[in-house]
Order: C-alpha cells, then structure tokens, then sequence
C-alpha cells in the first residue's frame, strides 16, 4: 500500500471528533483543559487540528492519534436571502447531502437543522417528502451542520447562533437515539453550550411510542399537527396510523412526565383545505386537554410546484383566512402567533434546495417551514423549560 493509503487507513479508524461526547473527549485528549480548547473551536465553527487552534504540541499529538482529522462537511452552496436567511448545502462523509438554515432575527440567530437524508413521512406539502428516506444521519453529522452554520455565521457577521430547531430534512423521532445523542452535544457544558430552552425537536408525531420515546430529551417539543381530522391529517400526512385523539393522549403524558410547561403546535395553512372555521374549532378542541399552556404556530403555506399530485393543487392560505383562523384560537383562549416566511426566494422549503441541486434546476419558491423566532422571542421572558 501507498503512504498516502495508510494514512487514509488509520483515519477512517479513528472516530471523527464531533462523534465522541465531550467528556469522552476529554479522556481521550488527557484532560479537560485540552477538550475545552478543542470544543471552543468547534464552537466558533474552527478546525482543531489548524496550527491556529491554540492547541500545544503534545495536544495536537493526542488529537490526531486520537480523532480523525477528516474534516465533517464540505460546503457544495450557500444562498442567502433578501431577509439575510442563509441556506447551507453539505456534503457529509457518507457523500449524503443535507441542508442546513441560518435564519437571522434582531441580536441573534436561529439555524434549522436536518435529522435524516430524506424523510418517511411523505407529507404531501413538503418537498422532503418527494424524496423518501435514503438514511438517517448520525449524530455527529447533526452536530456538523452545527458546525457548519457557526462557521458562516463567523465568516460573514451575523447574529451569534442561539437557537437551534430539528425542522429540517426528517423526522427526529425516527432517529431518536442520534437526535438524544446530539441534543446533549449541543447543550453540554464543554459542548456547543446551548441552553435547553432555546433547542426544539418538531415531529409529526408518527405514533404514541414515538412520541413518548421523546420525553428524555433535553430540548423543547413541538408537534406537527397540521389538522385535527383524522381524515384531513391522513391526506396532509399519509404515513398517518393513528386517531389524532390517541397522538394527543401521548403527548399529555409526555408533557406530565417532564414537568414541561406547555406543547408547540403547528399547522401549515392551505387555501381551502385546513383554513376554515371547522378546522379551527376541531384543533381547539384537539389540544384545549394538553397539560400546561399550549402554543400553536401557523404557517401560510407557500405555492411549491415541485410537490406530488395532491401538493401541486396547494394553494397559500389567503391573509384574512390566516388572522380569521388565528381570531378563532385567541377567543378560544389558546395563544396563536403567525410565523413570518423568511427566505422564500431562495427555496428555503424544507428540502428543498437539496432537491433542487439533485435535479440541477430551482424550483419558483418555497415555504421556509423553520423560522420559530416568535416562540424563542417569548423563551427570554417566559422558559418552557
């Protein structure tokens, strides 16, 4: 074999840095002043095994018998919209793509980040779900869009990350272990130092396991709702099994078991399909049960024509619809707010940019399905958690 051979050999059998939790990293590098050194690179969005790292001769050593030094992502785009949402395209180790979304709002940011290549969920207004699951990420190559992001945010002055959301390509609870794993990458105290408040895990919720598989979590919830009729929410959500009233049960149970204050719901407003008036009283009465103090997030939906048969005839709520449903809710007595599409021209729908470099060409728009920066507006006065 060639020098340059056995190099590649002895990386591919050392574990890549962002794969080993902190602490485990400190044992590994022999000591906790070194992992701090190290994770402090990792969160500026730095490579640790750069002469500038900061690192001594002896820590450099240990990182590099210890680690591979094969970098976590290579950047393949990076578009930006008039808002300054920044969208990420990686190419992971695997060779898997991925996308990740940098979304700016006042003195911080919030990036969105993808669970899984693809998702299984087909939801029939989301670009993601053209595509079927390929394969779900490992922990690490969540924690490399995170990496990633902090990298753009350095280099091109935004806003400092703060939040993170999983509403990006997948579902999180089909790859809860991942998810947990690099959850608690993400606020440990040597790790990215994300507070728990300011993380959130959205899913559809595919069963009452699953869902109750997210109870650990160190992170937020939120529940892809969509619509409170059964047979509504099998044509927005096809892989639905379940009576919305048995999800809903789990989710009370969820909620008790983690003292957790309150649930995020949201719906994807489509014109004539989950807009009306029957709509917004059978969500209300879905949710009036759920412990604590419910938030529901509406989302105008955004005309995507590279959706299947049934996403092609979707239409966006029009803007009377949207406050008249979000009326509804308030007198209701649940709290509302309507989320503010950022990054429209620039495909910033879920999957979408992904989909588009696969197929070579640009969809017209899309709905960028993870802006939540009213919810995390109101975590600095009022914490879930």
């Amino acid at each position: 074999h060639s020098a340059a051979h056995m190099v590649l050999l002895g990386q591919s059998s050392r574990p890549p840095l962002l794969a080993v939790p902190p602490t485990a990293a400190a044992d590994l590098l022999g000591g906790s002043g070194r992992a701090k050194i190290v994770w402090s690179q990792l969160r500026d969005g730095r490579d640790p095994f750069e002469e500038s790292s900061g690192l001594g001769h002896k820590a450099r050593h240990a990182l590099e018998l210890a680690f591979s030094a094969q970098p976590p992502h290579s950047l393949l785009t990076s578009t930006v919209s008039a808002c300054g949402t920044r969208k990420l395209l990686l190419r992971l180790r695997r060779g898997d793509e991925v996308e990740a979304v940098i979304i700016p709002q006042g003195a911080f940011s919030t990036l969105c980040v993808s669970s899984q290549v693809g998702c299984r969920q087909g939801c029939t207004f989301c670009a993601t779900g053209t595509m079927g699951l390929l394969r779900s990420l490992a922990a690490d190559e969540i924690l490399a869009q995170l990496h990633a992001a902090a990298a753009a945010v350095r280099q091109h002055g935004m806003p400092p990350l703060r939040n993170v959301v999983f509403m990006g390509m997948g579902e999180p609870a089909d790859n809860v272990e991942e998810v947990s794993r690099a959850l608690h990458a993400m606020v440990h105290p040597f790790g990215f130092q994300l507070g728990r408040s300011y993380v959130c895990v959205s899913t559809v919720g595919p069963s009452p396991g699953h869902i109750r598989a997210l109870e650990p979590l160190p992170a937020r919830l939120a529940w892809s709702v969509h619509a409170a009729d059964d047979r509504l929410r099998r044509l927005l959500v096809p892989t639905t099994r379940h009576r919305m009233r048995e999800l809903r049960d789990a989710w009370g149970e969820t909620l008790q078991a983690r003292a957790d204050r309150g649930l995020m719901a949201e719906v994807t407003l489509i014109d004539g399909v989950n807009d009306g008036a029957d709509a917004a009283a059978s969500l209300h009465g879905l949710l009036a049960p759920l412990p604590g103090k419910t938030r529901v997030n509406l989302i105008p939906y955004n005309a995507n024509a590279g959706l299947g048969a049934a996403g092609r005839l979707f239409r966006p709520a029009q803007p009377e619809a949207v406050r008249a449903f979000q009326r509804r809710l308030l007198d209701r007595g649940l709290i509302c707010t309507v989320r503010t599409p950022r990054g429209n021209e620039e495909s910033s729908a879920c999957g979408m940019l992904r989909v588009e470099h696969a197929k070579g060409s640009r969809a017209s728009r899309g709905d960028l399905a993870s802006s939540v920066s009213d919810e995390f507006k109101e975590a600095d006065t009022a914490r879930m958690q």
